[in-house]
């Protein structure tokens, strides 16, 4: 073969390994998604996919060093189990659904022990893509044995180069996963895009075989290319696949512990993981690469392999200083950086960047090790076959790596002393390899490496230390690693999935974190206010027992605080509570709250249970008259499969006939097309939902599997409950009656108003958004806001009725009772000329006084303008805030103004505004359209005409006039902007007329 035809021939295989990369490396993330259905947390499935990955590898290589010598035709061989790779990827999305539903409904329930449920999930997971893993780890083995029997390019040159060009092909695969194709096509196009990878590699592949295959060189060499062996060749073998070994087992504990780590200081996205992954992936290709570009002019491989493990370990060790300084790179950017998309795609650079300075030089000489361990067997006349064989061993080693980092290390030592074990192992085999398996014994390069190892564990030990402040900063979120005054640290333990704290502050309030994100704050000490995550948790345990008739068995997902559990144990009419909470040093942080949960961990009616939800609840098909789902936030990666229709599908088959399901969600650092999502998702399977807001910006849903039995008050009256609600301003049924939104109409149009599909495990649209919406610190308010917008919209769509006396708000400090408050203050300052009570709101005494001030005159054609943007600006702060009753003097037959006097359009005005302050849906719709066709309406504010849109519209759906709404925003809205406030209201009327036939049909299945 000439020279231009091997280069040609190299060229396109090293392609192909690009490409076979490209797919190996989605299939290795997108099956950590899958499996992350089964296993219940997106750590354990990337360690199941990690191991099983490694191991189905090594023993496709170790397979494919025991047959390629007796194949002719490797490229062809390759080919075809590309091809095989292929048609598994394009059949595997059907396999696993079929799987998980005859698991989860046929099998598991089968099951009474927990332990023989796992067996089962991690034997027929694994089962599920050993297959697959076996055929990647035949692809390395043979290419190269084929490459190398093709083409005269020197052995280190073939082997460093097919490791770059398959570790860069990785490389590039796990970034194309999250960020371009699952968010394009899903997890089912993901994995059908990389079996089509495979099939076209396969197609190449065979099409270079069939130019290629009767090329003399490559029938000529049909042996291993060396006949006979050094005579030290054997104990040389045991000792280079002894390292390989090794140094496999370290890098995995490197990757794992990394990752751990840099979680705290990035945030535990599916973003961050995949860059993160890039970046050690990055590594080892580089590291591939140098030895392809150097490897003619290395005369002693074994000392240059035991050079890069001692670099290795030293770099490894030095990684842990840049990791202590990363949160302070990730609150440098996080300040600097704009809150847009822009910004955040910065962010994503950032982060790469981060992760590259931790990661790239302990894998740069991680990539070098095992091209310089198979050049060293094949220089000392070892067969083709000692690829497959060091390739074999290098990937075994990663198995006991990830479990030994997973399950062992981690739990017991910690993840930085893990990494640090690690890097002095690395150090030492390097040690050894220079001093006791090198020819020249090389005395200098022993003493040298020792020292450096040394200075590096000095360093590490004295420069690398992490404050623990700035772990439980959450940087990634706040942009600052400054903790306030007097803030401890009294727990913080690197669990199994998490790194887990509580942080006690100085104004009594603890908090739990999970990598830095705060799950649950409360007060230690009960006779302080308490805190906004308290009245969440309290409403949530307190909710089941007003909305069930009879609530015996009831199951929590997520321990947090273990404050809900212990509300629910507050009442006698519960028989059981399981708690389902997948990372133990969870709940042994929140012992730490004690005695505020000691219902939770003392009450023998309370039982925590360590697993996934679905496995726990699939396992003896357990059944429950209440679920209470309180789990993370969906941006935290693995979280956002508790939100998807075929997780709350999953609920309502492990609930009674008449079981409701309790469901947190956020409105913080979220929009609102991603809450419309999951809400869909709830209501495609609990049509008859209702909706609370418990503070400002957390939501309890109410979900119901049935049909909703009549809410039974008396339940809050009993002790010990009473006085656990009463502490957080939910002592009467009027405080639950302030917090609720709406019912399944409003929801329903809610989501037909966004537009919103369900949220589904298989396109994991909240998981790949949600951190950015985070980034940008967005809101999703629509909902919440319908009930504080200004305008009466959910006393008209959902007969919403609050009547409660002032007094009785005094210590709620929620936002809809806050808004009430501010309401009657401004009410009692325009009508009885006493602004003391808005001291704390002076914008909105300065409107009153100004609102005054105008209207003590006849306003004249000029000042209408200003007058009724005052007015109006007034309205948003009252006329759907207080009952009828509380609007006399202020918008019925106001006070504040000599109306008679008045020209004809501010009298307008104020009819219809009188009309919205009664709720009478008939004179809204009359009088708003008559205004709305005046000639001289222009006169009105921009704002002010706004206000009387909405009342039309609220008065034609009131009327049963739905049509009339689309007519009303078309010839009256066309010309009119929607602002900030109204435009999402004016968006969800026509959502709730566009389809009265469904908005009519409420109640459950």
């Amino acid at each position: 073969m000439s020279m231009l035809r091997a280069s040609r021939l190299s060229f396109v295989l090293l392609l192909l390994f690009v490409l076979s990369g490209i797919a190996g490396l989605i299939y290795q993330s997108i099956w950590s998604h899958y499996l992350g259905l089964v296993l219940g947390h997106a750590a354990y499935a990337q360690t199941l996919v990690l191991a099983i990955f490694m191991g189905g590898m090594a023993l496709g290589a170790w397979l494919a060093s025991r047959w390629s010598q007796r194949w002719r035709h490797l490229i062809l061989a390759y080919a075809l189990i590309e091809l095989a790779i292929g048609v598994m990827g394009l059949v595997f999305h059907g396999l696993f659904v079929a799987y998980t539903d005859v698991s989860q409904q046929t099998v598991l329930p089968m099951f009474s022990s927990a332990t023989m449920a796992h067996v089962y999930q991690w034997l027929t997971a694994s089962i599920l893509i050993l297959p697959q893993c076996i055929l990647l780890g035949a692809t390395f083995p043979l290419l190269s044995a084929g490459l190398l029997r093709a083409q005269e390019e020197g052995v280190g040159e073939v082997l460093g180069g097919l490791y770059f060009s398959n570790s860069i092909g990785a490389a590039i695969g796990a970034l194309l996963t999250t960020f371009l194709i699952l968010p394009l096509v899903g997890m089912p196009g993901t994995i059908l895009t990389a079996g089509a990878l495979n099939i076209v590699v396969a197609a190449i592949a065979w099409g270079v075989w069939k130019t290629r295959g009767r090329d003399p060189v490559q029938a000529r060499v049909a042996t291993p290319q060396a006949t006979t062996a050094d005579e030290s060749f054997p104990r040389l073998s045991k000792i280079l696949l002894v390292s390989a070994f090794v140094t496999g087992a370290t890098s995995f504990v490197y990757e794992i512990g990394w990752v751990r780590l840099l979680n705290q200081a990035l945030g535990t996205t599916i973003h961050s993981f995949e860059l993160m992954l890039a970046a050690f992936i990055l590594g080892l290709a580089f590291g591939g690469l140098w030895v392809r570009k150097r490897s003619p002019r290395i005369r002693d491989v074994i000392a240059y392999a035991g050079g890069a493990q001692i670099l290795m370990g030293v770099s490894a060790l030095l990684s842990i200083v840049a990791f202590s300084q990363s949160f302070q790179w990730v609150g440098w950017m996080m300040q600097a950086l704009a809150r847009t998309d822009g910004g955040y795609t910065l962010f994503n650079l950032g982060g790469a960047v981060v992760s590259l300075l931790v990661m790239f030089p302990a894998a740069f000489f991680a990539g070098m090790t095992l091209p310089l361990f198979t050049l060293a067997l094949l220089n000392k006349g070892g067969g083709e076959q000692v690829i497959g064989r060091v390739y074999a061993a290098n990937t075994l080693g990663a198995i006991v790596g990830v479990l030994l980092m997973m399950h062992v290390l981690t739990p017991v030592i910690g993840v930085r002393l893990s990494v640090m074990l690690a890097a002095i192992a690395d150090a030492a085999l390097g040690l050894y390899l220079i001093r006791a398996v090198s020819p020249a014994r090389r005395t200098v390069g022993y003493v040298l490496g020792g020292a450096a190892t040394a200075v590096a564990l000095l360093v590490v030990t004295y420069g690398g230390r992490i404050d623990p402040l700035e772990q439980v900063s959450g940087v990634f979120r706040n942009g600052s690693t400054a903790a306030p005054a007097g803030m401890t640290v009294p727990y913080l333990r690197d669990g199994k999935t998490a790194t887990v704290s509580v942080s006690a502050h100085s104004s009594g309030a603890a908090l739990i974190a999970t990598n830095g994100k705060p799950d649950a704050s409360l007060m230690m000490d009960p006779r302080e206010s308490p805190t906004p995550d308290e009245i969440t948790m309290v409403m949530a345990g307190a909710l089941p027992y007003i909305h069930h008739p009879n609530p015996r068995n009831i199951a929590v997902i997520g321990w947090g605080s273990g404050l809900t559990t212990h509300t629910l144990a507050g009442s006698p009419r519960v028989q059981s509570i399981e708690t389902v909470e997948i990372e133990p040093a969870m709940y042994e942080g929140a012992r730490l709250f004690h005695p505020r949960v000691s219902r939770a961990y003392d009450d023998p009616r309370s039982h925590v249970r360590f697993d996934d939800a679905r496995t726990y609840f699939s396992t003896g098909n357990r059944h429950y008259d209440v679920i209470v789902s309180e789990p993370s936030n969906p941006w935290v990666s693995g979280v956002a499969s508790l939100f998807t229709q075929e997780f709350y599908g999953f609920i309502r088959r492990h609930l009674q006939d008449d079981g409701i399901l309790v469901q947190w969600l956020y409105t913080y650092e979220l929009n609102d097309q991603l809450l419309s999502t999951m809400v869909a998702a709830l209501i495609g399977e609990f049509p008859n939902t209702e909706v609370y807001v418990t503070n400002t910006n957390d939501l309890i849903f109410v979900a119901h599997k049935g049909k909703a039995a009549k809410p039974d008050w008396s339940a809050i009256r009993q002790e010990p409950l009473a006085s656990e609600l009463k502490r957080v301003g939910l002592a009467s049924e009027t405080d639950f009656a302030i917090r609720r939104v709406g019912g399944p109409r409003v929801l329903q149009a809610f989501v037909r108003n966004q537009g919103a599909t369900p949220y589904s495990d298989f396109y994991p649209t909240v998981a790949l958004n949600a951190p950015r919406s985070r980034f940008k610190r967005e809101l999703a308010d629509t909902l919440v806001g319908l009930v504080d917008n200004g305008m009466p919209v959910l006393d008209i769509l959902d007969g919403r009725q609050v009547h409660v006396p002032l007094h009785a708000l005094d210590a709620d400090t929620s936002r809809f009772s806050t808004g009430i408050r501010t309401a009657a203050a401004m009410r009692h300052a325009l009508i009885g000329r006493d602004a003391s009570q808005l001291a704390e709101v002076p914008e909105l005494a300065s409107r009153v006084g100004a609102l005054q001030e105008a209207s003590a005159r006849v306003i004249t054609p000029e000042q209408v303008t200003y007058w009724s943007d005052l007015a109006s600006r007034l309205a948003d702060s009252s006329l759907g805030l207080l009952p009828p009753a509380e609007q006399e003097g202020l918008w019925i037959h106001p006070a504040w103004i000599d109306v008679p006097k008045q020209p004809e359009l501010v009298q307008a005005l104020l009819q219809v505004y009188a009309a919205a302050a009664s709720r009478d849906v008939a004179a809204m719709n009359r009088d708003a359209v008559a205004l709305l066709r005046r000639s001289d309406v222009s006169q009105l504010s921009p704002h002010a005409r706004e206000h009387v849109l909405v009342i039309a519209q609220l008065g034609a759906i009131g009327t049963g006039s739905q049509t009339q709404v689309s007519a009303n925003e078309r010839d009256f809205g066309r010309d009119l902007q929607p602002s900030a406030a109204l435009g999402p209201v004016r968006s969800y009327l026509l959502a709730w007329a566009d389809e009265p036939a469904k908005n009519a049909a409420a109640g459950g299945r």
